[in-house]
């Protein structure tokens, strides 16, 4: 329960990346501004194989209109769709429709009559469905398919919009000419069909508790401010748009003085900078106006508000913090390390670990006008009770640990440890693409300096603990807001279905600019494959291998144990490894003094558990590597168990299965592995509650409380997982034989071990004919959806026709499913379909599909589906896209150093003795259309499926989907579920 809290409340802030390196970090980085104010970041790193290519708007929800809130976020989506020239196969006969249509929608918008908003909506649908005459708004995303591009999304938050893929170097200028084209008179058409993509995405979020908290929790941070809403917007603004308020709020902030172009990646600078300059240096600069003031949310110091949204109660402190940009972030931002940290040795670890609360966090929200500080704990729960223990107390031990931070009372080990600790964390990013983008990002949202990224580790390695009394003293000041967070359902609004038909669009065609566009010389370049000679390894013991990288970028070392062990054959690994987080060495050595001893070396240890294998990843500074993985042998082979912490992990699973079954996400979960997997599935083949623990009643009405699950179970697992084979992977700057020499004599592997069987393939449900699974659920805004489709077994020598088929049947925007489903039907915001390959040769593969959709639209949307697995439409000019994408996705994948030798491990065990891409390219290039085509038909086609629907039986068209797809087996929670209450 602890991890699942800690989780949850994790989404309501950005962690800071954080710093001690060996190259400098400036290296390959420049910036500068072009002359109609765009602002350019360019960083060359060359150990990738692409470019992540990022163009950052510096608007958000904080800047809407009151009156038109969700604008930012619907012209996120609306960029997408195509401009006068992208997607456009005639635009002098759709020019005057969408002018109609914007007019239409002016009406829309102004009129207050119900009949006459479903007149006005009805004539907005046959002027879109003529215009769709004249346009194929999948275009962009084909074209991106085309060069190579993959992961193409966008998102929206309060302070900025970005749009973002990747692509291969070689084709920068196709990146530049359509990503700075799109900027260029857009055309927001198809705009009714995408706002219901954008309705179903809010009954998404709706069926959240997540969302409901959050939104409560933010609401009252940021009261009377655009920051109290969701991105989204209102309900009653999402039914009630405007185009002429998008194309003004369009118009306004989406100007070259008022974005930023971000490239980093495997490129080269001098090379790129006239392409930028031609192509982005096209878009016009305009003056932007005065932001929108508001003056910041004045709070009534103590004053609580309540609520139930959540699945156990909550006490939040919120407090006013620093802007991003302020001077006090780093050091907010080292505080908050004093209290939650990646070591596990904050004073809210702390409390956590010894079982006082539940869970306890510090979290730090600074945004581009304003910010704050928000403390949390949830109550520790009481097993033999079935009940939680006061808030009160809660809240008291919580702040009894904000007063130490203030008055200074911190251990030098303490804050030494979260100094390295960030120092090491800021190293470990710069090796990160995302990271440097995301840093970049912030910079320019937030107006700060870039030199700021560069000079972190300075800046960091300056920090005093005066200066965190400091920001203490000022920031936990006594003047606050209180939030009662407590265990109840919280009301959903609902965006309901209009009744308006698709859209049909032409298929097979494209855009005269199109055509030009493909026709841009591609810079033909060398493949650079993997070598698997780059990672050396060595047999220590009979099934005992090393896998070596050397580490080239700075003095952090990582390892990962892989034992061939995991939960299906020894499910109490589950609980032992979560333990063995918090555990400490036999026999006086607690969980906290041994975290403290780890972090004093600078290194951090964690351990996990899958079906197949138990995971052990330790990393920390170079020069301690001998010490660290000594100290944590020693509490792998010697576990100080504490009897408390035992409680608390049962407490946890106590505490999950209690609430499984009220749970949405889990339900839907838990019928997906019911329908796969049937009494093999997770959520029935599992350790029993009363063996975990249980309470029985005395004669005078006491309870006993016995806890089976004890300190002896716990440690034999661990001591017999570490038996069975085992690969150890080490990313350092030691050599070979001396990193070999110290990982033999310092890690938990013996000369004898057990044989493996992993990975473990569990076996799967075979349907003869096709049926439907139901669960009733009607507490869900939206239905949960799965095709389940048994298929042959997998051979390697077919990898290429798995690929190529999921790429055309469902491959993001571009394929069958979100097409057909979602950009011209808008009947679900998600879905896919995948035919999974096996890591191993000769077992059954599968086909798995999902839609998440309105219960209203359940029966259509199966019916879509349904019709693509059973007559898969051609489309035979899409062969040339699906081939570049999947020689991009074969050269593209070269692992980072870190993870070099597991997927070159992963690979050989597949078969691969070499880098997979070689044998593929070959494969690629022979590849036709018939060939995918035939392996569908022996996949896929006339297969039996299994079609798995959680949603309202009151709105959902049962009849029908029994009718066409088969005899409905309704099931209950308690069939699929076992081992609980």
């Amino acid at each position: 329960m602890t991890k699942r809290i800690v989780t949850l409340f994790a989404v309501l802030f950005w962690a800071m990346a954080s710093v001690a390196i060996v190259e400098n970090p400036r290296n390959g980085f420049q910036q500068y501004q072009l002359d109609n104010g765009l602002t350019v970041y360019l960083w060359e790193d060359h150990s990738v194989p692409e470019v992540f290519g990022q163009v950052v708007v510096k608007v958000g929800s904080v800047d809407e209109p009151e009156e038109y809130t969700g604008l930012a976020h619907y012209l996120e989506h609306m960029l997408f769709k195509g401009t006068e020239k992208i997607s456009a196969l005639n635009w002098e006969k759709e020019k005057p429709l969408y002018e109609e249509i914007v007019q239409l929608y002016d009406q829309f918008n102004a009129e207050k009559d119900i009949k006459r908003k479903v007149a006005l909506t009805q004539a907005i649908n046959e002027k879109s469905i003529e215009a769709a005459k004249y346009y194929v708004t999948d275009e962009f995303s084909n074209l991106t398919q085309g060069y190579g591009g993959s992961n193409l999304n966008a998102n929206t938050s309060p302070d900025r919009t970005v749009f973002y893929n990747e692509f291969p170097a070689d084709a920068m200028e196709q990146w530049m000419e359509l990503n700075s084209e799109r900027l260029i008179k857009p055309v927001f058409r198809s705009f009714q069909a995408e706002l219901e993509n954008v309705f179903e995405e809010y009954n998404m979020y709706q069926d959240m508790k997540q969302t409901h908290l959050t939104d409560f929790l933010f609401g009252k941070a940021y009261e009377g401010t655009p920051y109290a809403r969701n991105t989204i917007g209102y309900p009653e603004h999402l039914k009630n748009p405007s185009l002429s308020a998008l194309i003004r709020f369009y118009e306004t902030w989406y100007v070259p003085n008022n974005m930023a172009l971000i490239l980093v990646g495997n490129f080269n600078a001098d090379e790129v900078k006239p392409l930028i300059d031609e192509k982005f240096g096209r878009l016009e600069r305009r003056e932007l106006p005065e932001r929108l003031a508001y003056k910041d949310t004045e709070f009534v110091t103590g004053e609580t508000y309540k609520k139930r949204v959540s699945d156990f109660p909550v006490i939040a402190r919120i407090y006013k913090g620093a802007r991003k940009s302020d001077a006090d972030d780093l050091t907010l931002n080292f505080m908050v390390n004093l209290f939650n940290n990646g070591h596990g040795t904050g004073v809210f670890d702390k409390i956590m670990a010894e079982g006082k609360v539940s869970a306890a966090q510090m979290m730090l929200d600074g945004r581009r006008y304003s910010g704050r500080i928000i403390a949390n704990v949830v109550p520790y729960f009481d097993m033999a009770q079935n009940s939680w223990e006061s808030n009160r107390k809660a809240e008291k031990l919580m702040m009894d640990e904000v007063d130490k931070i203030k008055t200074g009372d911190v251990p030098e080990w303490l804050f030494n440890s979260v100094k390295q600790q960030m120092l090491i964390n800021y190293s470990m990013a710069l090796e990160s693409i995302e990271a440097k983008v995301n840093a970049l990002t912030e910079t320019f949202v937030h107006e700060t300096n870039v030199d700021d990224i560069f000079t972190e580790r300075q800046r960091i390695e300056a920090l005093t603990m005066d200066d965190v009394k400091r920001c203490a003293a000022k920031y936990f000041n006594g003047e606050y807001i209180r939030l009662d967070i407590e265990q109840g359902e919280p009301k959903k609004d609902k965006l309901s279905k209009p009744e308006i038909k698709p859209i049909e669009m032409p298929k097979g065609v494209t855009s005269t600019y199109a055509e030009a566009f493909m026709k841009i010389p591609v810079r033909e370049s060398t493949p650079e494959y993997n070598d698997f000679l780059d990672v050396k390894q060595t047999e220590i013991y009979d099934g005992v291998k090393m896998y070596y990288t050397e580490n080239t970028k700075n003095d952090v070392f990582s390892l990962v144990l892989k034992y061939g062990i995991g939960t299906e054959k020894m499910p109490k690994l589950k609980y032992a490894a979560q333990l063995l987080n918090s555990a400490g060495i036999a026999p006086d050595v607690d969980g906290n003094e041994f975290r403290r001893q780890l972090s004093a070396l600078g290194g951090t240890s964690s351990y996990s558990a899958d079906q197949s294998y138990f995971y052990v990843h330790i990393s920390g500074l170079e020069r301690n590597m001998k010490a660290i993985c000594n100290l944590v042998m020693r509490q792998m082979l010697m576990p100080n168990l504490d009897e408390q912490q035992i409680k608390n992990t049962v407490s946890g699973e106590y505490f999950s299965r209690m609430n499984e079954k009220q749970d949405a996400e889990v339900l839907a979960d838990a019928l997906r592995e019911y329908a796969i997997f049937g009494e093999q599935s997770h959520y029935i083949n599992r350790v029993p509650v009363d063996e975990l623990y249980r309470v029985s009643a005395t004669s005078d009405g006491g309870v006993i409380e016995t806890l089976v699950l004890d300190k002896m179970s716990l440690t034999n697992t661990i001591q017999e997982a570490v038996k069975y084979e085992v690969e150890m992977h080490y990313c350092g700057t030691v050599g070979f034989d001396r990193a070999a020499e110290v990982l033999k004599g310092n890690t938990p592997i013996t000369a004898e071990v057990k044989t493996t069987e992993s990975p473990v393939i569990r076996d799967r449900v075979r349907y003869d004919t096709s049926h439907v699974i139901f669960l009733p659920n009607s507490n869900v805004q939206q239905a949960t959806v799965y095709f389940y489709m048994p298929s042959e077994k997998y051979n390697t020598a077919d990898d290429v026709y798995y690929e190529a088929f999921n790429e055309y049947f469902s491959g993001g925007f571009s394929g069958l499913v979100l097409n057909e489903i979602r950009e011209k039907r808008s009947m679900a915001y998600t879905a896919q379909a995948v035919l999974y390959e096996q890591s191993r040769p000769n077992v059954e593969t599968y086909l798995l599909g999902y839609i998440g959709t309105q219960n209203d639209k359940v029966s259509d949307a199966v019916d879509v589906f349904m019709e693509l697995l059973g007559n898969m439409p051609n489309f035979p000019e899409r062969m040339k896209n699906v081939k570049t994408a999947l020689r991009r996705r074969a050269l593209a994948s070269k692992p980072s150093m870190r993870t070099k030798s597991l997927v070159f491990a992963e690979w050989q065990r597949q078969g691969y003795m070499d880098d997979p891409a070689k044998t593929k390219m070959q494969k690629i290039d022979m590849l036709t259309y018939e060939e995918i085509r035939s392996f569908y038909e022996q996949m896929v086609k006339g297969k039996p499926v299994a079609i798995v629907i959680m949603g309202d039986p009151k709105l959902i068209d049962r009849k029908h989907i029994e009718a066409q797809w088969g005899k409905m087996t309704k099931v209950s929670a308690d069939k699929i579920f076992k081992g609980g209450f």
